[in-house]
This record gives structure tokens, sequence and C-alpha cells, in this order.
């Protein structure tokens, strides 16, 4: 059985991992990397945790393919970042993960979420725009130059949670619950 295969038919889990090890970190900076033309490194990726910021993983068995990391302050959230393994893209796991990330954000009482995605970011805008995320504004060169990338701007987004569908049964199937680790 090939590994796409295999993917679609074992058994998911989202996790809310509140805190890490060093081994945790390197599943997630793994992960960050592979999804990323400019990735954070694993310090960023540490110091995004705060008594403020929630931490998804999306398991398959036990190995982490991807996981986002927001932020929820009064009842404004953000998406920081969202990342899928690509071995595991096009398989609908990073619709999944993002649903799950604003499903949280709305159950824990935000009513909005905003987030900042690469002009050139053409299927991670559809995916936000299939959420209701609307463009705000434009931040000119947001994104830095590297090696790999020219410098770009960042679309401003939002959406209101309120309209965020119900967790589909779809979800429900690859695991209703988050799971606390």
């Amino acid at each position: 059985m090939g590994l796409r295969q295999h993917a679609l038919q074992a058994k998911v889990t989202f996790k809310e991992l509140r805190s890490f090890d060093e081994a945790l970190l390197e599943q997630l900076h793994a992960v960050e990397v592979s999804a990323h033309a400019d990735p954070w490194s694993k310090e960023d990726i540490a110091q995004s945790m705060s008594p403020f910021t929630h931490c998804i993983g999306l398991f398959i068995d036990d190995l982490l393919i991807g996981f986002t990391i927001t932020s929820l302050v009064v009842d404004e959230g953000e998406l920081y970042t969202i990342g899928v393994n690509p071995k595991y893209q096009g398989l609908g796991f990073g619709h999944r993960l993002l649903h799950m990330a604003l499903w949280h954000l709305q159950q824990l009482g935000a009513r909005t979420c905003f987030l900042e995605v690469r002009v050139s970011n053409e299927v991670a805008i559809h995916l936000y725009d299939y959420y209701g995320f609307e463009t705000l504004a434009v931040r000119t060169h947001y994104y830095p130059a590297t090696e790999t990338t020219p410098c770009e701007d960042a679309f401003v987004m939002s959406c209101a949670l309120e309209k965020l569908p119900e967790l589909p049964e779809a979800l429900v199937a690859y695991g209703d619950k988050l799971q606390q680790q």
C-alpha cells in the first residue's frame, strides 16, 4: 500500500500541544521546513508559545504530519502558521487542520480570526476564501527575500468565526475531540 493510500486509511488525530520537548520541537520544525519556502526556526516555534497561543498537531498514527499555531487575545484569533508535510498535501489534511484550528479558536471565544498570507500563495488563499476570509489590506514587503524567494507582499485577511460551519462529519470521523498532549 502506498503512502497516500495509507494516509487516507490511517488513524488521524488532532492534539493540542501545550508543551514541547526537544523531540516534538524537532518534528514541528521538520514539518515547518518541508511546508514553507521561508520557514520559522526551531527557536521561533518555541518562542511563539505563550498562555495566549495554541498549537494543534495533526497526526497519522503517531506521526506528526501538520500543525497550526494560533493566538487568542480577548475575542480575536490570529493564525500564525499552518503547514502540512508535502507528502500528505493534496489529500484534504490542510483543510481539516484549518477547520479544526478555527473551530478551536471559536470554542475558546474568538469571534474573528486574522492572518497574513503571501500574495503569490494561491493554494492557501483559495483555502482561506473557502472559510470566508476576506482581504483587508496589503502589507508591502512583509516577507523578506531569502536565497530562494524574493521579497513579497502579504494580504491581511480576516473572517468572522460565527459563520464557521459546524465541525463536519468528515472531521468527526477523523477525531472529533481535540486531545491534549
